[in-house]
């Protein structure tokens, strides 16, 4: 027995592998490429191309797996030079070119990039290439499971590859500084020197004596302020630097009143020397620098202190410093996205004055102005002439250089140096006039900077620089020196010190050859901080350490943790406060770049395996600093600022180079119920998943092809939806059904929007395979962040969320559009986000883009995403953080793509396949019984399965004209759904009926038959397509199919019968024949509601009953309708017809009613009966009465159960005699426990 089930899983997998390689010899895309060698030394791949869309000339992506950081040598050769089907759209660039080398999951990476262009018109069909490895003697080590399952369908040679991880070296962790004492927080908006009493401190300190003030410190993060740059690959630095600082009074060693904390702490914004330039840092995500004052309990510890530099004897004389001034008012983002801010606008005609305070400047020191300014229509679309013109004092006052003169939208900046012209010693006013001719100039100013000459005196604290560079410096103070001023080099602001001023005014300075800052200050004037927050003790290393092991990071702020809790345990997670995060990598500065720091920690110093995934809930934005006042941001994205701006949280995760080294999403959470609903949706989904055949279901929908017209995109483009749609559609394993919504299907109505029409028909469809159920939904098309399509055909205002009922089946949604993944606006909602958002309904996951993307990237990813979704023709089991990763290139528009959702979710399609043997007979016929026998090993004891034979695909071409001119397009259909039935089954061998109609293509192609079984856990595919269909014998049956209607709850209904308000109703269809569900013209199951005038096609709402193929139903939604009249037509499978009407009114659900009274016969003459209906449970009496009011009968009948009763009268009295001839009055009474209901009759016996 052993033995024979051996042989039967050893006959099983046999099937099944030459069924994988059937699958393989069926993909026929655009683009297919194929390994033909991969080893040590080379790898060999062969890319044949047949163009369709200009998609598939695109170039070509391929991540290699490198044995070394050095580059191998490549050689291409470019066959079959063909002429392209179109023009292309694209730039030419060199035939190939390595990008994006980095490191990825402990393995060297380099991206080919390929263009297969010959010339605008020409591609080569065929690319041969040779990639040849320098052999190294590297320590390598096998990949882990974790990299395996991050990198196996995403490097090209992983089978070689994967022995390629560079060896780790034994684990030497980065020292972790631990701290013993208390911490107090505060924050610093300006660069300045400042100053903390004692007497701030002991409001919150409470063993402030025990304090020695020799021991206090103070930290802050190693930029000192400002934001971290986004460049790759960063070493990890010290969270908290301690910078030098100066306590007055500390010499006793006991910290008292009169004692103070004196030091030059730096805020978000400021200058800073760079690259041998001394440039202004505009802080673009936080407002203020966080500084932490250490109280160390060892008191014997000692703090870092200021201290004088040595100073020549003598240097150059020089009584002037250079000094600069920066305006930058950020009050305007023109695209509501990026990080560029500008400050105001100057239209045509008019001028923008700026107003600048300047001390002390020095005359013959000539200053220098740097102005920048973005080009902006105030007539959007209109390509605007600017002309600016500067000038000094008054608008027809000095002219400052030369016009500054350019077109568009682009960027310029004004720099002018060695202006001659005198400044103020206080207010200096410049004006900045639009002079340009064309009207709808309107740029903006970003901001505004001068650099002059400042005359060194013993005034207000003030920066300056030494005017020369390598040599001594005499420096002349002019006026008397006050006590306690000094000069602060902050050159290095963690480590300023001081430089004394002689009693004779002079300060010497030795040379450098590289740029020095100095302030100088008197510090009886300097700031002092009181606003201090105690923190008491605090390690900063919960998650900053080297101790932490897990798959799965889920970063958000502490309010939603709770709410979180349940998905921890699931995923084995680790919840990251957020806050935590900014405190332990950026100093509690809320720099988006905390995130990423905080991940290659994960990665480089947490224990192995590394983490994999990486959940982000909580809602993102553009304007970090909530400048516009509408911002929430929860958990910050990474805009970046390009020619086109755009947000990714790519970006966050991107460690050592553009490809991200976890797989990311993100639930877009506003508040707490929000991330309940998200978590409870997650569990549902894979806990107790919803199993049954739509998970068999996939829907591919394409835009209009015939639109739109020329002026908003190329003939091609309108097209390429539909064929690339195609090309997803031929990835698709046969064992899964294809639903394909092509809108160029769909009539149109005329509508007053912007495009002219709707096609109200395509959005019904694309309700009803929503509502029955699909597990993944493809848009490929136009789009927008609250609309698909020009035609509306989703719209987010429209209230179409609302007519999404998926209840758990809950699909896959892959939106290859342009910003339906918008989710950084914190004025709009995108579609993407409230469909993640919706409890419990229309989505489990959403991949789309963040912002306008090009047809031919969209359709590219799409088309890559689903290879890696079926890659080998069967659906993948990795989590679609995962699968999404197949696509990430490093290019920006591969960044635009975004999963909201959870990554470790899995597709929701069964990964395990069943085998169907044979279909007996093998030649099938119409109006013939055929017999489907199957084997499965998925399945122990009972399961339920659904089958559904299809007919062969109909070749469509479409006819459509655009500016009067025709053009076509070619494309499959699925063919009409011939049979659709459950069965139930037990064991591992089996078999199930089907019913053949006779409306049948009558074609020589083959028709397919599709399998899905299930039980309570575990589920499986099967197919087989090579199913001959033909012409069988006619029937003598003319009889159509009976029609009956009755309640959800089993209750046959007759005409005037009653419903419950707002309940289903059941049209239960029989025929010996079996029912025709082809939708064939003519033959389609129609109800007509003639209360409403509404005439609905329910063909495909049709199914038969368990294990039947005779006998099914439609489940009708009566609506809100108190009455019903509908007309049901059907077919059977020998196209004989049938109709029935019924007419049925709603009673309220709940309520007490006695309904569809009826006493018989009567008049009697012996016994009679009453039959009537109650709507509840209730107790019941009849009582029989003269007609003078005499009760001569009563009958009672407890606890009767709702629904129809019959309750006889023998024709008697209550005394047993028999009454006499004549008329009588009945009354029935019904009482429940909260109502009373009667009846009043009359019954004549003869």
């Amino acid at each position: 027995m052993q033995s024979m089930k051996y042989l039967c899983n050893f006959y099983l997998m046999i099937k099944r592998l030459i069924l994988i390689f059937f699958y393989l010899s069926q993909v026929s895309a655009g683009v297919s490429k194929k390994i033909l060698q991969s080893n040590e030394q080379v790898l060999k791949v062969k890319v044949d191309i047949t163009a369709t869309t200009e998609s598939d000339l695109y170039p070509l992506r391929f991540l290699i797996g490198l044995p070394s950081e050095k580059l191998p040598k490549v050689s291409i050769k470019m066959l079959e030079k063909t002429i392209s089907p179109f023009k292309s759209e694209q730039n030419m660039i060199s035939s190939y070119e390595w990008i994006n080398q980095q490191k990825l999951k402990g393995l060297q990476t380099a991206t080919l990039k390929i263009s297969p262009r010959a010339s605008a018109n020409e591609y080569f069909k065929t690319i041969l290439i040779e990639i040849t490895f320098d052999k190294n003697k590297l320590n390598y080590e096998i990949a882990t499971p974790e990299q395996n399952n991050f990198l196996e369908d995403r490097v090209l040679n992983w089978n070689v590859a994967k022995s390629w991880s560079f060896k780790k070296p034994v684990f030497n962790p980065k020292k972790v500084y631990t701290f013993n004492g208390q911490w107090i927080n505060f924050k610093i908006y300006e660069d300045d020197i400042y100053s903390i009493s004692y007497s701030a401190i002991q409001d919150i300190l409470d063993n402030i004596s025990d304090i020695d003030p020799r021991s206090i410190s103070i930290f802050t993060h190693k930029n000192s302020g400002r934001s971290k740059d986004h460049s790759f690959n960063q070493p990890i630095e010290d969270n908290l630097v301690e910078i030098k600082i100066k306590v007055d009074g500390e010499e006793d060693g006991i910290f008292d009143p009169g004692d103070k904390i004196i030091f030059y702490g730096r805020g978000n914004s400021g200058f800073d020397i760079k690259d041998m330039d001394y440039k202004w840092n505009q802080n673009l995500y936080f407002n203020s620098n966080n500084h932490w004052i250490y109280f160390p309990d060892n008191s014997f510890e000692r703090g870092r202190r200021i201290s004088f530099l040595n100073q020549p004897n003598d240097g150059i004389l020089i009584d002037y410093g250079i000094a600069n001034h920066h305006i930058e008012p950020d009050l305007i983002n023109l695209e509501s996205s990026g990080t560029e801010w500008l400050w105001n606008p100057i239209s045509n005609g008019n001028s923008h004055t700026v107003l600048i305070d300047l001390e002390k400047p020095k005359n013959g020191v000539n200053f220098s102005i740097k102005s920048r300014f973005r080009g902006y229509s105030s007539n959007e679309g209109v390509f605007s002439q600017h002309n600016l013109n500067f000038t000094f004092g008054s608008l027809n006052g000095d002219q400052i250089g030369t016009n500054l003169s350019w077109s568009g939208s682009a960027s310029r900046t004004f720099s002018e140096s060695s202006i001659e012209l005198g400044l103020n010693s206080g207010l200096n006013i410049f004006y900045i006039k639009n002079i340009s001719n064309d009207l709808n100039s309107s740029p903006y100013i970003d901001y505004f900077e001068i650099q002059y000459g400042r005359i060194l005196d013993f005034s207000n604290s003030y920066y300056f620089r030494p005017p020369v560079l390598g040599q001594n410096i005499k420096f002349y103070f002019t006026g008397s020196s006050p006590l306690n001023s000094k000069i602060w080099d902050i050159t290095n602001p963690l480590n300023p010190s001081w430089i004394s001023i002689n009693d004779d005014n002079f300060c010497y300075t030795y040379g450098s050859d590289s740029l020095k800052l100095y302030l100088f200050t008197n510090e009886e004037n300097i700031t002092e901080i009181s606003d201090l927050e105690f923190f008491g003790e605090y390690d900063f290393d919960s998650l900053r350490n080297n101790l932490i092991q897990t798959d799965y990071i889920i970063i958000g702020p502490k309010s939603f943790k709770n709410e979180t809790s349940e998905l921890i345990n699931h995923r084995n997670a680790l919840y990251a406060d957020l806050e935590i995060i900014y405190r332990e990598f950026s100093a509690g500065n809320k720099d988006p770049m905390a995130i990423r720091t905080f991940l290659q920690w994960t990665q480089e110093e947490w224990q192995s395996p590394h983490p994999n995934y990486l959940l982000l809930i909580g809602d993102a934005g553009y304007d970090y600093r909530n400048i516009n006042g509408f911002s929430n941001i929860i958990v910050p994205t990474i805009q970046v600022q390009a020619s086109r701006s755009y947000a990714s949280d790519d970006l966050l995760s991107s460690i050592y180079g553009n490809i991200p080294e976890l797989a990311t999403g993100r639930f877009p959470a506003k508040n707490n119920i929000e991330v309940s609903n998200f978590v409870e949706k997650v569990l549902k989904v894979e806990n107790e998943p919803n199993l049954g055949p739509w998970r068999q279901n996939i829907t591919l929908i394409a835009d209009d092809a015939s639109r739109p017209e020329p002026t908003h995109g190329s003939i091609s483009t309108g097209k390429s939806h539909t064929l690339n749609s195609e090309q997803l559609s031929s990835l698709v394993p046969p064992s899964i059904y294809i639903n394909k919504l092509y809108m160029i299907e769909y009539p149109e109505v005329s509508d007053a929007s912007a495009y002219g029409v709707l096609k109200p028909e395509a959005t019904e469809a694309l309700f009803n395979y929503l509502n029955y159920g699909t597990a993944i939904i493809s848009y490929i098309g136009h789009g927008s962040p609250t609309q698909l399509a020009q035609e509306k055909l989703l719209e987010l205002s429209r209230g179409d969320l609302n007519q999404i009922q998926t209840g758990t089946k809950l699909p896959l949604w892959i939106v290859g559009t342009c910003s339906f993944g918008h989710f950084d606006d914190p004025l709009t909602e995108s579609f993407s986000e409230e469909l993640i958002r919706s409890k419990m309904n229309a989505a489990s996951m959403v991949i789309s883009t963040s912002r306008p993307i090009t047809v031919n990237g969209n359709e590219r990813y799409t088309s890559e995403l689903f290879e890696t979704i079926f890659s080998q023709n069967k659906p993948s089991d990795k989590g679609i953080g995962i699968l999404l990763q197949s696509i990430k290139d490093g290019t920006s528009e591969s960044q635009y793509f975004h999963l909201f959702g959870d990554p470790a979710m899995k597709v929701p399609i069964p990964k395990d396949t069943l085998i169907i043997n044979n279909i007996n007979p093998d030649t099938l016929k119409t109006l013939q019984i055929g017999t489907a026998s199957m084997d499965q090993l998925i399945i122990q004891g009972n399961g339920n399965g659904f089958i559904i034979l299809t007919d062969a695909n109909r070749d469509v071409n479409r006819e459509y004209e655009i500016s009067s001119e025709t053009h076509n397009i070619s494309f499959k259909l699925p063919g009409p759904t011939l049979f659709k039935g459950f069965f139930s089954f037990s064991g591992e061998n089996f078999n199930t009926n089907i019913r053949i109609p006779k409306d049948i293509a009558y074609s020589n192609l083959p028709s397919k038959i599709a399998v899905y079984i299930h039980n309570q856990e575990k589920e499986a595919l099967g197919f087989i397509d090579n199913i001959i269909i033909v012409g069988g014998e006619e029937t003598d049956d003319v009889s159509g199919p009976k029609i009956t209607f009755e309640t959800s709850t089993g209750k046959k209904l007759g005409e005037g019968d009653h419903f419950y308000f707002n309940e289903d109703i059941n049209i239960r269809l029989s025929d010996p024949l079996g029912i025709n569900i082809t939708n064939e013209i003519g033959h389609e199951i129609i109800i007509f509601d003639s209360e409403n005038d509404i005439s609905t096609n329910a063909t495909n709402d049709f199914f038969y009953d368990l294990n039947s193929i005779t006998e099914g139903f439609i489940n009708y939604d009566t609506g809100l309708n108190k009455k019903l009249k509908i007309m049901v037509r059907a077919w059977d499978n020998a196209n004989n017809p049938s109709e029935k009407e019924i007419t049925l009114t709603s009673i309220e659900s709940g309520k007490l009613r006695i309904l569809n009274i009826y006493n018989y016969p009567n008049p009697f003459t012996n016994k009679t009966q009453f039959s009537f209906e109650i709507t509840k449970d209730a107790d019941i009496e009849i009582d029989i009465f003269t007609l003078s009011g005499r009760k001569i009968k009563n009958i009672r009948y407890i606890d009767a159960n709702a629904g129809f009763q019959i309750i006889n009268w023998n024709g008697r009295d209550i005394y047993g005699g028999e009454i006499a001839k004549g008329v009588y009055l009945y009354r029935i009474k019904a009482k429940s426990h909260d109502s009373i209901v009667t009846h009043i009759g009359k019954s004549a016996k003869y």
